[in-house]
């Protein structure tokens, strides 16, 4: 039930803390709920330290845009799709996934080419959006899976 109060808090806009989500609801298949959210939710604050310049952390734009790379596509595209490639959840997460990579290569592209407004832009805009989505739509294809 702990999952559903953080999507509850997220709807709502109310503050989120993985805390909520409970050790029975926190893995599936291998990969770990909170470490997910958490390290997909870490990104704005990575990517916002680049832009400040706050950051010496050297980042290759192609390797960010790409949604296969890092510990969430690397499941997405083994064992994730293997067991739950069928649900209509999984496409959702995986193509959410897909377009949050490709915004986070546009923003560093956009810094890299020295348009940091358009950076910043894009860092709240688009790349929030699709950083919300892809937590929420994990949410979703792990109470879906839970409950099969």
């Amino acid at each position: 039930m702990a999952m559903f109060d953080w999507i509850r808090r997220r709807l709502t806009g109310e503050a989120l803390s993985t805390q909520f989500i409970s050790d029975e609801e926190d893995r599936l298949a291998g990969l770990g709920l909170r470490d997910t959210l958490d390290a997909h939710a870490a990104w704005k604050g990575r990517l916002k330290a680049i832009l400040d310049g706050t950051s010496t952390e050297k980042v290759d734009v192609g390797t960010v845009a790409q949604d296969s790379v890092c510990k969430l596509g690397k499941w997405l595209y083994g064992d994730g799709r293997r067991l739950y490639g069928k649900l209509p959840e999984y496409e959702a997460v995986r193509e959410m996934h897909e377009r949050f990579h490709l915004c986070a290569g546009n923003v560093l592209m956009q810094h890299n080419a020295g348009k940091h407004e358009a950076a910043l832009r894009e860092l709240n805009g688009a790349f929030s959006i699709e950083s919300d989505r892809v937590q929420l739509g994990l949410v979703r294809l792990y109470a879906t899976a839970k409950t099969r």
